[in-house]
């Protein structure tokens, strides 16, 4: 038996060295494409090694020295884009939290639902009571989507309404002295 491991385990050596040359050769010959620069030698590399280390490589590096062979194009003209505007208020724009009562309502309340659920679910527990358990466990599940939605409610943010007067109606009527 021991003369079988050894066979076995000399054998994947052997597969094993044969795989790192050629894992070498494959980077060896990516390396001296990259230094040749031609379209030919990138060429040969994909012949040898078709799912080599650098067979995506090879296939850009060829199309794009196809593309620098060929005359340039006229370069068509293409209009500026239109300059973009940022319009910065010197005014800060202030925030206020519509819901932050009912926000903290429905916290304080999931809060509440959570712990007694959970003194319910334990009691039911150490008194061997399914029942209770179950009805902990109940309300601990509720408790849940109260504090979501609590939490929800006081993030929520709009902006304050506008301080300012604002004139409803303005009328401008031409007289003999002017406005």
């Amino acid at each position: 038996m021991k003369r079988f491991w050894v066979f076995v385990t000399l054998l994947l050596s052997i597969f094993s060295l044969f795989a790192e040359e050629e894992i070498s050769q494959d980077e060896n010959a990516c390396d001296y494409a990259r230094q040749s620069k031609s379209i030919e030698v990138w060429q040969k590399y994909l012949e040898k090694f078709p799912e080599g280390k650098c067979a995506f490589e090879a296939e850009s590096e060829i199309e794009k020295l196809k593309n620098d062979n060929q005359p340039a194009e006229e370069e068509k003209y293409e209009p500026a884009p239109e300059p973009t505007y940022i319009v910065l208020t010197s005014e800060p724009v202030l925030y206020y939290r519509p819901y932050k009562t009912a926000g903290i309502s429905l916290l304080v309340v999931g809060l509440a639902a959570d712990v007694a659920g959970g003194i319910t679910y334990y009691t039911g527990w150490f008194k061997d009571d399914s029942k209770m358990m179950l009805g902990g466990l109940i309300t601990s599940i509720v408790g849940v989507p109260l504090w979501i939605t609590g939490a929800v409610l006081i993030g929520i943010r709009k902006p304050m309404p506008s301080q300012n007067v604002e004139i409803s109606h303005l009328s401008v009527a031409p007289t003999k002295g002017g406005f």
